[in-house]
C-alpha cells in the first residue's frame, strides 16, 4: 500500500517508491538531508543498488507502508 506524504516528511529507514529510467523502484532510505532548496536522499533497493535523488519542499512523495 502506498501513501502520499510531503517530501519534508521523509525519514531515514522509510520505504520510498521512486520512478527511474529502469522502472519503479522501492528504496529503503539510508540518508535524508534537509537543504535550503529541498530534500536530498539516498536509498537502496532490494538488490542493494544505491540511488540518490532529491525533491523540492512541498512535492508529494510516494511511501510504501509495510
Amino acid at each position: 500500500m502506498t501513501i502520499d506524504v510531503l517530501a519534508e516528511d521523509l525519514q531515514s529507514g522509510g520505504l520510498l517508491e521512486l520512478s527511474t529510467e529502469s522502472g519503479t523502484q522501492v528504496l529503503r532510505l539510508t540518508y535524508v538531508e534537509r537543504r535550503t532548496q529541498g530534500i536530498k536522499f539516498m536509498g537502496r533497493n532490494d538488490q542493494g543498488f544505491l540511488y540518490s535523488s532529491g525533491m523540492k519542499y512541498g512535492e508529494p512523495a510516494h511511501c510504501v507502508r509495510p
